[in-house]
Parts: C-alpha cells; sequence; structure tokens
C-alpha cells in the first residue's frame, strides 16, 4: 500500500512534528511489548477517578471518546497506556483461570463431537474476557449474542493462538486433516504462521480480538437467509472505530510507518482468510451425526439448529 493512499493533506503538513514525536517515543519509551505504567500518582488519581464510576468494576477501560484523525498521534499518551495495561491485565487474568489441559489428551481416535465441546471453555474465556471491556459489557444484551454468534467464529483463532503461545498441536493438526479436509489443516496452517510474526506482542493480538468483536457487517455467512437486526448499530461502528484507532496507534508505536501499514494489512487480511476456512468448517461440521449432541453456545455459534 502507498503511503500517500492513506495520508491527507493535513498528515502530509504535519510529517515533520510525527517525525520528531517517533524520535522523541524512542528517546523516551520501551520498545517491548509490555507498555510502562504511568507515574504511580498519575495512576493512583486516575483510578480513584474511574473506581468512583464503578466500585464493583476492578479493570477500568476508558469509554469512547472521539478521535478526530486516523494515525495523526504515533505516541501513546497516558490514557492509551492505561487503557492497554488495563487490556493485557483483564486477559491474563482470564486465561489464568481456564484449565485447557484437556487439549494435551487429544488421540488420533478424537471425535469431531468431543473436539468441539471440549473447545466451549475457550469460547466461554472470550465471552468472558470481553465482559471486562466496558463498551462491550454496556451493550444492549441482544446485541452482545448477536456479535458473538457472527463474529466468535471468526477470532477464535486469535485467542487459541494466545494461549497456546503460538504453539500448534500435532494431533489436533492431524485430526483437523481427519474432520475436515487436508487442504483446510494447510490453510489454516499458513494463516497461523502469517500471525507468528506478532508473537512477541501479543497485546497486539488481544487488542484484535476487541477490534473485530464488534464487527457488523464483516461476517460472511454461508446460509444466505441468515440476518441480524441489531437494536443500536451505530453504538457497534463507534465502538469499532475507537478500537481501530488504538490498534493503529499501537501499530505505529511498535513498528516505524511503513511496518504499522503491512502489520495492519497482514491482521485484516488473516481475519478474512479465517471467515473463508470457517464457511467450510462450519457446512463440515452440521454434516456431522452428532450435531444434536453438541454443546448449546457451539451449536449458537456454528448456526446448527
Amino acid at each position: 500500500m502507498r503511503k500517500d493512499w492513506i495520508r491527507t493533506e493535513e498528515e502530509k503538513q504535519s510529517r515533520q512534528l510525527i517525525k520528531f514525536g517517533k524520535k522523541h517515543k524512542k528517546a523516551s519509551n520501551p520498545s517491548n511489548d509490555q507498555l510502562s505504567l504511568v507515574t504511580h500518582s498519575t495512576i493512583r488519581g486516575r483510578k480513584k477517578r474511574l473506581m468512583s464510576k464503578s466500585k464493583r468494576q476492578k479493570l477500568i477501560a476508558n469509554p469512547i471518546y472521539e478521535i478526530n484523525c486516523f494515525g495523526l498521534n504515533h505516541v501513546l499518551d497516558d490514557d492509551d497506556r492505561t487503557l492497554l495495561n488495563n487490556i493485557n491485565d483483564a486477559y491474563q487474568l482470564i486465561v489464568a483461570n481456564i484449565d485447557y489441559s484437556y487439549i494435551h489428551k487429544y488421540t488420533s481416535s478424537t471425535s469431531l463431537s468431543q473436539f468441539i465441546n471440549n473447545e466451549s471453555i475457550i469460547h466461554e474465556s472470550l465471552i468472558n474476557f470481553f465482559k471486562c471491556i466496558t463498551e462491550f459489557k454496556q451493550l444492549d444484551i441482544n446485541d452482545q449474542i448477536i456479535l458473538i454468534k457472527s463474529n466468535f467464529i471468526n477470532i477464535i483463532h486469535l485467542h487459541y493462538m494466545l494461549i497456546m503461545d503460538f504453539q500448534e498441536s500435532s494431533i489436533i493438526s492431524k485430526n483437523m486433516s481427519k474432520w475436515i479436509s487436508e487442504d483446510f489443516h494447510y490453510q489454516m496452517i499458513r494463516t497461523h504462521r502469517y500471525l507468528f510474526r506478532f508473537m512477541n506482542y501479543p497485546l497486539l493480538l488481544k487488542l484484535t480480538l476487541i477490534v473485530f468483536i464488534f464487527n457488523v457487517d464483516l461476517s460472511a455467512s454461508s446460509d444466505p437467509n441468515q440476518f441480524y437486526e441489531y437494536n443500536n448499530q451505530r453504538i457497534l461502528f463507534e465502538c469499532q472505530n475507537y478500537y481501530t484507532n488504538i490498534l493503529w496507534r499501537y501499530l505505529n508505536y511498535l513498528f516505524d510507518e511503513k511496518e504499522a501499514i503491512e502489520s495492519m494489512q497482514i491482521i485484516v487480511m488473516q481475519i478474512l482468510r479465517y471467515q473463508l476456512l470457517m464457511v467450510t468448517m462450519k457446512n463440515s461440521i452440521r454434516q456431522s451425526p452428532d450435531c444434536d449432541l453438541f454443546h448449546p453456545l457451539m451449536k449458537s455459534i456454528y448456526a446448527i439448529p
């Protein structure tokens, strides 16, 4: 993608200022994935103000605010840092409570229905993570359910990669070739490996999960009669726009401009690849004679009557 395709006239005029900001960032900010916390006094003051809004909420995510221009600010401010740290803490807290030892107990005789039912544990943990995100938690319950039903199947693999620390299970790989097809397994592995370049930046994929849970019209359905009606679609667009801007600023914090653009392209393209692959998987699962034995959550996600 050429730089001038995404750069406005205002951005061109401010390019020198941005370069200065980048130099300042490199001099003052850490280069690794884990962001340094803002000073203790600032955190304590902000935490006190935020906690007064919701005493029961342990992990606070800042509310939506307007961002006027996409990608002008390449330096994360204190609000960005606090939000990203809260996202990381929430995710780690959820993952710490997952017992996914069953993954290592699969054998060549494991059935597809057993695999699908076990996967409900991973799916439930991702739901619990999204419940920690203020903007998602405040949505109408009907819209929450629709977002899960329409988007989970396309993003659950990012969650799985993070939990497995980017390691692949050879048994699951072999079984997937048997359950679906060898080509399907090959395409899945190929898509996974495009995202391996982010293994040193797990927070990047955690943020990507949030961006894509708010998808409204990206998901392709294998059922032409399937149609979802949201109660407040405008809020969903605002939520996704907000977190997309956070993702873009974080990419520019981690990488130079060219790498940030390439990374955004890779993320979007692999989500679209997952979407197409999941249509294939969904069709195969629907043909399983054990559909009636599937966990209710998995039936809903795979649109099984």
